[in-house]
Parts: structure tokens; C-alpha cells; sequence
């Protein structure tokens, strides 16, 4: 179903089972939708919980955000949705990106019970002296573009998950990947799993062991061998190693 939450109409899909004490929200990655989950889903609806699983604006069947969408808008989002569905404490379930706004959330709100992040962005990454030149030679080459000095297709620079977007989204994506939750971290009180890839390569192990160190109620989970999308790679695991930790 849709509903207008921060201006924008965003696409959801939940289930309530009796027990409205066990609820859990899921949170996909930059990129993906609420199929992203949809395993994940199944098994929770099946072990009574009550599930909620949206489309981030931008993405799956949601619409567009303007250019100029933030983080906190996103977050927004999220708590408009549980008002909407009448919640005051949710257990959530965060991948990558969506793993930034139950950051954002779980450090700012009271809404949050149990915190379950999975290979999650938020931290600003270790300097590289490679990525260094290279975003100083596109933004040199961006400026000489623009003042018609030199003719250049720009669009096979940045990431894959960039060159994927609309014209639209690509500042919110520059804007939300940029911004360093490290402080926002340090804020969470709620009890926390973290569930990492070992050779996770998009948000690298060390990413893990800090957010380990600076939530005080939190433990961590290794996957061997696992890549950013652990949650699949270990699918059968990671559904037991969640169920136990929310119940």
C-alpha cells in the first residue's frame, strides 16, 4: 500500500500478528526496496512478529524526494511511519544505508527497543591517499567542463550506485554519504547486534569493531568470508542469530 509521509508517497507492506509487542521494522540499503528483506519478512511474519517493510524514497515503488533531501529527511520518514501505524517502540533490522537512518533514529528517539545493524554505513571512511586524487581530478575536470575549457562525458565518473541514479538523486546521494554519524553512535543506549561481512569491501570490517566499541550495549557478529550483503550469504544463520537476539 502508499501513503503520504513527509510529502512524499511512500510505498509500504506490513503485518500485524497478535503479539503488536514483538514489532520490527526493516530497513533496506541504498539501491534496494522492501524485497531486499523479503526473506527476512517471511520468516519474522512466520515466527510471530508483527513486520514492517517500506520502499525509501527514491527506490522500489516510493516516489521521488526533491534534490535537495537529507538524511534527517529520510528519518523523518520513518517516524511519520510510526505514527501513522499508532507505534511508540519498534525493534529494527538496518542494512547499509538504511543502517545510517536507524542510526540517526536510534541516537535521537525514543522509538527504538532493539537495533539490529547489518554492515552498515554511517562512519566517514580511513583516508585514502587513491580516492584523494581521484575526487581531485573529477572535481578539476567538473570545473573545466562546466567553464567549456575541455569536453568530457562525466557520467562514467563516481560510484556504480551513483551513475545508477537519476539526475534527481544523485546530490542527495553526494549529500547523505557524506555525512559522518560517529557522534550520533556514541549516543545509542538501546541493545544493539551488529552483523558484519568479513570481506566486506563497501563499509570494511574496521567500520564494525568501531561501532562495537563506541555503543555501549552491543555486540558483534562475523561473517567469514561474507561480503557487504552478509545477510544473504549467511541467510539461514543470520535469521536464527536475529530471531534470538529480538526475542
Amino acid at each position: 500500500m502508499k501513503t503520504k509521509l513527509n510529502g512524499i508517497g511512500i510505498n509500504f507492506r506490513y503485518r500485524f500478528n497478535d503479539n503488536k509487542d514483538k514489532v520490527v521494522l526493516l530497513l533496506h540499503g541504498w539501491g534496494g526496496s522492501l524485497n531486499s528483506f523479503r526473506g527476512l519478512e517471511i520468516f519474522l511474519t512466520q515466527n510471530d512478529y508483527s513486520v514492517i517493510n517500506l520502499d525509501f524514497p527514491g527506490f522500489g515503488n516510493s516516489d521521488l524526494p526533491n534534490d535537495d533531501f537529507t538524511l534527517e529527511d529520510y528519518k523523518k520518514i520513518v517516524v511519520e511511519m510510526l505514527e501513522y501505524l499508532h507505534l511508540e517502540k519498534v525493534d529494527i533490522v538496518a542494512h547499509s544505508f538504511g543502517g545510517r537512518v536507524a542510526l540517526l533514529l536510534a541516537s535521537s528517539t525514543n522509538y527504538v527497543n532493539k537495533l539490529v545493524l547489518v554492515d552498515s554505513a554511517g562512519l566517514k571512511p580511513k583516508f585514502s591517499l587513491s580516492r584523494f586524487f581521484k575526487q581531485k581530478r573529477y572535481k578539476f575536470i567538473k570545473f573545466l567542463a562546466k567553464k567549456g575549457v575541455v569536453k568530457r562525458d562525466l557520467s562514467k565518473y563516481g560510484s556504480e550506485d551513483y551513475r545508477a541514479l537519476p539526475d534527481q538523486m544523485k546530490p542527495v546521494f553526494v549529500r547523505v554519504v557524506n555525512q559522518d554519524l560517529t557522534e550520533c553512535i556514541g549516543k545509542i543506549k538501546c541493545p544493539t547486534l551488529i552483523i558484519w561481512g568479513e570481506k566486506d569491501t563497501s563499509t570494511p570490517l574496521y567500520m564494525a569493531k568501531k561501532m562495537n566499541k563506541k555503543i555501549a550495549d552491543s555486540g558483534l557478529v562475523v561473517f567469514k568470508n561474507a561480503g557487504h550483503f552478509s545477510y544473504l550469504d549467511y541467510h539461514d544463520d543470520f535469521l536464527i542469530i536475529v530471531d534470538n537476539f529480538l526475542k
